[in-house]
């Protein structure tokens, strides 16, 4: 029977992960990506999450609580780049990147997968987030605590494909890194009210 619940939706992907198999090879590039996948799903078990399935390169993950989900999604990235520093770490690891989405809405469970916008709009913007970056959207970012909200830059609005309404959306930049990278061919620019 369904479930609805208001939960925190987080969608995270590794970039890089398909021109590791085509340079390294099947065997080496599966065990690469698996071993990372691994790593950012005990990542979300020790914030309180639950994943929901994992999607080869990635996974989806939801959360009660939306500031558990956005220092999971912090969590990630530093336990990814320290993962990839370490001496002992295959090289193939070091070249991946991690991107990630969060949106926070009401989903419905069923069989243990989730449905509902706040899934749809998450692993909608995950197609736009950058090497290293984390996006959220409007409703996440409202729940966070002001200096949390400080660490986010307003990106404005976003169209996502395959929805009609736009998508407020903040960033948390890549640390120490160039947020370029952002894919902002979808950013609308409103109009200032006349008068």
């Amino acid at each position: 029977m369904p479930n609805t619940v208001q939960c925190t939706v987080l969608f995270a992907d590794l970039r890089g992960s398909t021109g590791l198999y085509e340079t390294l090879g099947n065997a080496e590039a599966t065990s690469a990506v698996t071993q990372s996948v691994d790593l950012v799903a005990r990542v979300v078990l020790d914030n309180g999450g639950r994943v929901v399935k994992t999607l080869g390169d990635g996974l989806m993950a939801v959360f009660s609580v939306p500031s558990m989900a956005v220092a999971c999604a912090m969590q990630m990235h530093d336990h990814l780049e320290s993962t990839a520093a370490a001496p002992h770490t295959a090289p193939a690891v070091a070249r991946l990147r991690l991107q990630i989405a969060l949106a926070l809405g009401e989903v419905v469970e069923l069989n243990g997968d989730c449905f509902g916008d706040a899934v749809n709009v998450a692993a909608r913007l995950l197609d736009h987030a950058g090497d290293n970056e984390t996006l959220i959207t409007s409703e996440v970012f409202e729940e966070l605590a002001p200096e949390a909200q400080a660490n986010y830059r307003s990106l404005d609005r976003m169209r996502l494909r395959g929805r009609a309404e736009p998508v407020e959306v903040h960033m948390l930049p890549p640390r120490g890194g160039d947020n370029a990278a952002t894919l902002m061919e979808t950013r609308i620019d409103l109009a200032e009210p006349e008068g």
